[in-house]
C-alpha cells in the first residue's frame, strides 16, 4: 500500500470535501460501520449520471474535482473507483468488480465495490452508486458470490438503502430483476491500489469468472477462468 498516496487522499478530503478519514479510520466502529459511512458520504455527495465529460487520469481527486466541477454526478464505475481509493486510504481492502449480464449484446452492465470484512472473513457488496447493500433474511451482509447463488436458488435477498432503511416496494422489485439480469458473470482488475484505471501506477491484467461452457472472446493478456476461489480469494 502506497502510505504516502493514502495519507494524500486523507488530509485532501479533509480540507476540500469536509470528510474526516483519519477521525472514521481511528473510531470504534468496525470495518463495515466505516466502509458504510464514507459509502454514505460518496452517494450523498455524487449523484449517478452517465457523464458527458471523459478525464484519462481517474482518482479520488480528480474524481472529486469534477464532481464539483459537474454536480451533475457520474456513472457506476467512476463510484466505484472513488470509493475503493478512500477505502484505501483508511486501510480497507476492497476491489471493484464489473458484474455482467449473459446476453453480450447488452450494454447495461453494473459496477461495485466488494469490501473486505476481517471480523467475519468475508466480502460484502456496497453499492454507493445506486446507494444499496444486500444482506441474508437475518441482515447479514452478503457477497455477490452469496447473491448469485441466491438467484441460482431462486431465493429473493434483502436490498437496503445506505442508510439502513428497506428499499420501496417497487424499487426492490426493480432491483432484484436488474441484479439478476447482471450477476451473470463478473470481471476485475488483479490489482489492488491507486489509480488502476487509464494513467495507471500499477501493471495488471483483467480477470474474468465465467460459469463453465459460456462462451466469450478471449482477448490476449486477460486472464479467464471458471475457478471461483481464484477469482474471489
Amino acid at each position: 500500500m502506497d502510505q504516502k498516496r493514502a495519507a494524500e487522499i486523507r488530509e485532501y478530503y479533509k480540507g476540500q470535501a469536509g470528510l474526516d478519514l483519519d477521525e472514521i479510520s481511528a473510531s470504534s466502529k468496525n470495518t463495515w460501520e466505516k466502509a458504510l459511512q464514507i459509502a454514505r458520504f460518496v452517494s450523498d455527495n455524487i449523484p449517478h449520471t452517465n457523464q458527458k465529460v471523459q478525464m484519462n487520469k481517474r482518482n479520488a481527486l480528480t474524481l472529486w474535482e469534477y464532481s464539483r466541477k459537474y454536480p451533475g454526478g457520474f456513472n457506476c464505475r467512476w463510484h466505484s473507483i472513488l470509493f475503493s481509493e478512500l477505502l484505501l486510504s483508511v486501510g480497507i481492502k476492497n476491489r471493484f468488480i464489473t458484474c455482467l449480464p449473459e446476453d453480450q449484446t447488452d450494454g447495461d452492465c453494473h459496477v461495485v465495490n466488494i469490501v473486505w470484512l476481517p471480523e467475519e472473513e468475508k466480502w460484502a457488496i456496497l453499492d454507493s452508486d445506486m446507494c444499496e447493500y444486500i444482506t441474508n433474511d437475518a441482515c447479514n451482509p452478503l457477497s455477490l458470490e452469496e447473491m448469485r447463488q441466491s438467484i441460482i436458488e431462486d431465493r429473493a435477498f434483502r436490498i437496503f438503502n445506505l442508510n439502513k432503511a428497506p428499499v420501496s416496494e417497487s424499487y426492490n422489485e426493480y432491483l432484484q430483476a436488474y441484479w439478476r439480469k447482471n450477476l451473470y458473470y463478473f470481471a476485475s482488475h488483479t490489482t489492488y491500489g491507486f489509480d488502476l484505471e487509464r494513467e495507471r501506477n500499477l501493471e495488471d491484467k483483467y480477470l474474468y469468472l465465467l460459469p463453465p461452457d459460456y462462451i466469450l472472446e478471449r482477448k490476449e493478456g486477460n486472464i479467464y477462468t471458471s475457478n471461483t476461489g481464484a477469482f474471489w480469494n
